[in-house]
């Protein structure tokens, strides 16, 4: 989503550093931040929509140059690292490609119910989400989705569905104990994928992603119910 300005909805454009790179999953999303914010560059409020919980983010060093071509590979970087991150969870079968071979990622998605995945995308949300408490760093987040929406899981995992996409966003119980760690006041509501669903007007441009001015829509939905008036 690093090309969508939905948050100028809220947020003056101009004063915003966009740290987004498309595709990414969470780690690299927390991490992204906190690499920045411990840079010693001056944050005055951060603004973070989550990703799926399927999506594994591999730091790897700078300099490595692994087997595969992924033109957002260089920006997905910190000051430390670089990161690899797979588009979405691969079919639970061996025989399934992978965009960089490694027995180590395989193995993550043999997981029935890709448990550890999910856990590890929930702890870079709490991880985030306490970094900035501690830095006394207003924020707010956002999520593409519910992530106890079991929508997004099942046909992913049974082989319901011929288009993968929908379904392999992932998703946990509402007991899943990181979700009672995410301090619900700083969590904007709705949903991008529900909200989205609800509205008469078409706002998707495939099964996870919406079109600019649905984006520009959720935001302003968001905003109007935590009664943000757009600041610079």
């Amino acid at each position: 989503m690093d090309a969508q300005t939905w948050y100028s909805e809220g947020f003056d454009c101009e004063q915003v550093t966009n740290l987004a790179v498309t595709g990414s999953g969470n780690k690299y999303i927390a991490d992204s931040v906190i690499s920045h914010i411990s840079s010693g560059t001056a944050v005055d409020y951060v603004l973070v929509s989550w990703s799926g919980l399927n999506r594994v983010d591999l730091p790897m060093p700078l300099d490595a140059t692994p087997g595969y071509v992924e033109n957002e590979a260089s920006r997905r970087s910190t000051w430390a690292s670089r990161y690899w991150t797979n588009y979405v969870a691969p079919w639970r079968d061996k025989a399934s490609p992978l965009q960089i071979d490694e027995k180590f990622m395989r193995m993550m998605y043999q997981e029935k119910g890709y448990v550890t995945v999910k856990n590890q995308a929930l702890m870079s949300v709490v991880n985030l989400q306490n970094f900035l408490k501690v830095k006394g760093i207003p924020y707010l987040f956002c999520f593409l989705y519910d992530y106890t929406n079991t929508d997004f899981d099942h046909n992913h995992l049974t082989g319901e569905a011929d288009v993968g996409n929908f379904a392999t966003l992932g998703s946990v119980p509402k007991s899943h104990p990181m979700l009672a760690e995410l301090d619900r006041a700083f969590c904007m509501e709705p949903t991008g994928l529900e909200w989205s669903m609800a509205q008469e007007q078409d706002n998707f441009i495939d099964p996870v992603h919406l079109t600019k001015e649905g984006y520009r829509a959720w935001g302003r939905e968001m905003f109007d119910r935590y009664n943000i008036t757009k600041r610079s």
